[in-house]
């Protein structure tokens, strides 16, 4: 069965002719247990397709089911309420709490959402595999690019959610930690049916996916 369904999505930007018809009438599923990937050229919509696909922002039309609810008929704090309790996200401005430490960065998700999150264990093991445990008394500004990103991941797994949506993930990381993010996206994927998906120029992340899709001219296809 689907966790994300999108059907006949469509959204432009700008009016009359500056219009730019960004993406037209889009179809695309995905299930629990898989690592997809979206890929395409700068501009070609996969960031906005992906705020869409987590309700971030609304499409001009078309219907998103997630879970088997349709969210576009969900009010807006019916909408922050299930973002916040079935989605997990990892977004490319990284949108860490400046005056905040790292630790304080999951203090502050557990004061949001004071149950379902991970414990203390499981959070440690997470920081550790990602190898930034020895960075969490620190401030963003103190993190490296690499570091800030790997934090970012961190705090969309800790809630525990069952649809992932990724912006980019890779993008600062070398090679080695490149494998250890994929590694990880893959185990949640088949270990604990998570449904994740993931916006990305970086084809070092095609050997982990299950599916590769391509955007390009407002059109989506699976290569």
């Amino acid at each position: 069965m689907n966790s994300v369904e999108l059907k006949n999505i469509s959204k432009s930007f700008g009016a009359g002719t500056s219009e730019t018809k960004v993406l037209n009438q889009i179809n695309f599923a995905a299930q629990p247990g898989e690592l997809t990937l979206i890929t395409g050229p700068s501009g070609s919509g996969k960031s906005t397709l992906l705020t869409i696909m987590g309700a971030l922002q609304n499409a001009d039309s078309g219907q998103i089911q997630l879970d088997n609810v349709n969210v576009e008929n969900l009010s807006n704090r019916e909408k922050d309420d299930f973002r916040l309790n079935h989605i997990g996200f990892i977004l490319q401005s990284h949108n860490l709490v400046p005056f905040l430490t790292v630790a304080e960065q999951f203090s502050l998700v557990d004061r949001v959402r004071p149950t379902g999150n991970l414990n203390q264990e499981q959070l440690t093991k997470l920081l550790k595999t990602l190898s930034i445990e020895q960075v969490v008394n620190q401030f963003p500004s103190e993190l490296s690019g690499g570091q800030s990103q790997r934090v970012t991941i961190a705090r969309g797994l800790y809630t525990d959610p069952q649809i992932i949506l990724a912006d980019e993930p890779t993008a600062a990381l070398d090679s080695k930690r490149v494998t250890k993010v994929c590694e990880l996206l893959q185990s949640l994927a088949k270990e604990q049916q998570k449904t994740i998906i993931v916006v990305t120029h970086d084809q070092r992340m095609n050997d982990y996916a299950d599916h590769i899709y391509t955007l390009v001219d407002g059109q989506i296809s699976e290569n």
